[in-house]
């Protein structure tokens, strides 16, 4: 069985479990995988400490992110789910952690989206996440070894960032936000001489056409979504 991790923003959920059954029954003129969903008890608490910033390995929101996802491990694994999946930046590594520990397969979001960042040629990236993604450099650990520059936002600039995800976690995005996002992205584009960007947090997902800021952009959420398809379609058992 496929697994999914849900609840790390809602809106998020639902565009990946969109994207991924999409990409799926466009194979099997409808056949549907076996799926088990769990949705984490997340609180806005943690979502606030991971989006303004470091949390320590100790920190009592990292703690609680642990156990919540250590949660849905234990739901899968009772439940015979095989293959993992999430779809949050930030909190990707956690869940590689445990998935790897319990010996469950996870498919990482950020390895799925660094691998096509490599086959596009990209060699100056744009990073658009949470500020505890920048902290950690979730994607700098995966591609500045390939010779890919990641560049994030200044303070000023992360503000604005920080600022529209919470907007998006509440599903308050309208087309004006949207066009002032774009806006904003070929500005900090033109300022640093990126080549494309990473809409490296899930809420964003959608947000950002690459016609509207004149680079590349890479979706990870679209990106994880067409990871995980190509990979039950790879496995029948899925389907009987």
């Amino acid at each position: 069985m496929f697994g999914i991790v849900a609840g790390l923003g809602p809106r998020a959920t639902v565009e990946f479990y969109s994207a991924f059954m999409n990409n799926v029954t466009r194979k099997t003129q409808g056949g549907l995988p076996r799926t088990l969903l769990y949705s984490v008890a997340m609180n806005p608490a943690i979502e606030n400490a991971f989006l303004q910033g470091a949390v320590d390995e100790a920190a009592e929101p990292r703690q609680q992110v642990r156990s919540l996802l250590n949660e849905a491990v234990q739901h899968f694994l009772n439940n015979r789910v095989t293959t993992v999946a999430m779809a949050c930046n930030t909190l990707q590594d956690e869940l590689s952690a445990l998935c790897k520990a319990s010996g469950l397969v996870n498919l990482n979001m950020i390895d799925a989206t660094a691998d096509t960042i490599r086959q596009r040629n990209a060699r100056r990236v744009l990073i658009l996440g949470t500020a505890s993604t920048y902290c950690d450099d979730l994607y700098g650990q995966r591609l500045q070894k390939h010779g890919i520059e990641c560049i994030y936002p200044d303070a000023g600039r992360q503000d604005f960032i920080e600022t529209y995800i919470r907007f998006a976690l509440n599903q308050d995005i309208g087309a004006a936000a949207k066009q002032q996002f774009a806006e904003n992205v070929r500005k900090i584009a033109d300022a640093t001489g990126a080549d494309s960007v990473v809409l490296a947090c899930t809420d964003l997902t959608g947000d950002l056409e690459e016609q509207a800021c004149g680079i590349m952009v890479f979706d990870s959420l679209q990106l994880l979504a067409q990871a995980s398809a190509t990979h039950v379609l790879e496995r029948d058992e899925l389907f009987v």
